[in-house]
């Protein structure tokens, strides 16, 4: 009996992390083409020309507008915000207050966070992590680096 009790507590426990946005609540997105797209917290915002993929998540207040599209595995989160025609996709994090616009674009596993702002045809790629009040703009980043 105390093994099943448990089994059962770990099963929910694995549920809980696997949960798109924590286990917030929320609803996924339908994107304008009419195709069932990625998560999107209640508290957090996907305007109707957005792209959002079947496996993204945007959580807690974050904010996805204009063109803007993320997908594949990314994860948009906090208060930040990615709009014009920016770009998050593969396992990106943008979080905190970060800002993704214009043209830009964030990949693989690259991470925007603290107040940066990434913006004009600017791209991060690789494992590169953009923090504090980086300004990025008009060139790709990649790699290890970091930047603040």
């Amino acid at each position: 009996m105390r093994a099943l009790v448990c089994l059962v507590l770990m099963s929910t426990s694995l549920q809980a992390l696997a949960a798109p946005c924590g286990g917030a609540a929320g609803d996924y997105h339908v994107n304008k083409n009419g195709e069932v797209g990625g998560f999107v917290a209640y508290t957090a915002f996907a305007g109707k020309n957005v792209y959002i993929g079947s496996g993204a998540q945007v959580c807690d207040e974050a904010r996805v507008f204009d063109y803007a599209q993320v997908t594949g595995q990314a994860i948009v989160k906090d208060r930040a915000q990615v709009f014009g025609e920016a770009r998050v996709y593969g396992s990106a994090k943008v979080y905190e207050g970060a800002q993704v616009y214009d043209r830009a674009a964030v990949w693989e596993n690259a991470e925007a966070y603290g107040e940066s702002r990434i913006y004009g045809i600017a791209g991060l790629k690789g494992n590169v992590k953009v923090y504090g009040r980086a300004r990025m703009f008009d060139a790709t980043y990649g790699g290890n680096a970091r930047y603040f």
